[in-house]
């Protein structure tokens, strides 16, 4: 069905008036003689307008209506003479009204083929928007400063478990040489003629002693280990015999003949101390500990184990963390990391292989 040619402009131009009407904005329009031509009602409502006082009147009158409502009504008539000045102006700005209202302003040419046939405005209240945006804004800045404040309140706490870890690591690997001191004690109690003995024993362990203490001082900055020409059996050796355990546990070595290893000793004395004892705690009904160690080509290969229960196999994956973590039901699950850490800073790698 053929619509004749004025029905359907009629159309077209009844569509384009209800949707102006229903804009959310306020929109007038000025044609190039600088009248208003077309406005719509949210228009006239932003700028608390009648129709007579805008009806084919030249904007310039229309405007001096309004501008005792602004804050800044001269920048508000500056950008107005430059709209109207260069047909292609085209801008976005924000208007503050003395009642506290902020309305956003768009302008853009009308313009066809180059010709130019006025200008087109739309006003948006955006002061509802725009509070929320500033509550948002402040809102955030507490939330900031609280966090702020909470991160630190957490780093403080960092630091304070740092503190408790560091010292339960101490206690922890300090364990072995106080408990030397104390059997030699008592064997120099028990036998006065093993008085040089004792003595000779306490003296190391508190060498030992002194040396843990300065390498957990420096492990907060995780030293490289000092390199020297080591007798790696005499280490271990030391270490077993040393070690505090009950009479059930028997400890057997399988070493070989290769002795000389480019090591920190102190570090790889305490890796040894620290395995030992694990192989301690895990055979509180007894036991064996088997240490063997062999070379292969340029790595020393060295295996500790015992004969008791096992780890649980979801609890492997964890076992070297460094965190306060441990299957044992004494202790902080702190040497292991110690172990693995020092192995590594010595370019070799530490493996557990374990069956429940």
């Amino acid at each position: 069905m053929d619509i004749p040619a004025d029905t359907s402009d009629t159309l077209r131009n009844l569509i384009l008036e209800s949707e102006l009407e229903l804009s959310k904005s306020g929109i007038s329009v000025i044609d190039k003689e600088e009248h208003i031509v077309y406005w719509n009602k949210r228009f006239l409502e932003i700028w608390d307008l009648r129709e007579k006082d805008v009806a084919n009147k030249p904007r310039k009158k229309a405007v001096n209506k309004i501008l005792d409502q602004l804050e800044n009504p001269e920048t508000f008539q500056e950008s107005l003479d430059r709209a109207y000045k260069n047909k292609d102006f085209e801008s976005t700005d924000i208007i503050n009204f003395k009642d506290g209202k902020i309305i956003e302003r768009r302008t853009v040419p009308l313009k066809k083929q180059d010709t130019y046939y006025g200008r087109i405005w739309y006003f948006t209240d955006i002061t509802q928007q725009t509070r929320r945006e500033k509550e948002m804004e402040t809102y955030t800045t507490q939330l900031q400063r609280m966090v702020s404040n909470r991160t630190q309140e957490l780093i403080e706490a960092e630091k304070m478990a740092a503190s408790g870890s560091l010292a339960s690591e101490i206690a922890h690997d300090l364990r072995s040489p106080l408990q030397s001191i104390r059997n030699a004690v008592y064997m120099m109690k028990k036998d006065p003629e093993k008085f040089e003995v004792g003595l000779e024993l306490i003296e190391k362990s508190v060498v030992r002693s002194l040396e843990m203490l300065e390498s957990m001082r420096s492990s907060t900055r995780q030293l490289e280990p000092k390199l020297r020409r080591t007798d790696l059996n005499q280490i271990i050796k030391e270490s077993v015999e040393e070690l505090p355990h009950p009479a059930n546990i028997t400890i057997q070595l399988e070493l070989d003949d290769s002795t000389e290893a480019w090591i920190d000793g102190p570090q790889i004395r305490r890796v040894f101390d620290n395995l030992l004892l694990n192989a301690v705690e895990a055979m509180p009904n007894g036991g064996i500990i088997t240490v063997t160690k062999h070379r292969d080509e340029k790595k020393f290969i060295i295996q500790i184990s015992d004969t008791g229960v096992g780890i649980p196999e979801e609890v492997l994956p964890n076992l070297f963390e460094r965190k306060f973590y441990t299957t044992k039901p004494h202790g902080l699950g702190l040497g292991l990391s110690y172990c693995k850490r020092t192995i590594e800073s010595h370019g070799g790698a530490l493996m557990v292989d374990s069956v429940l």
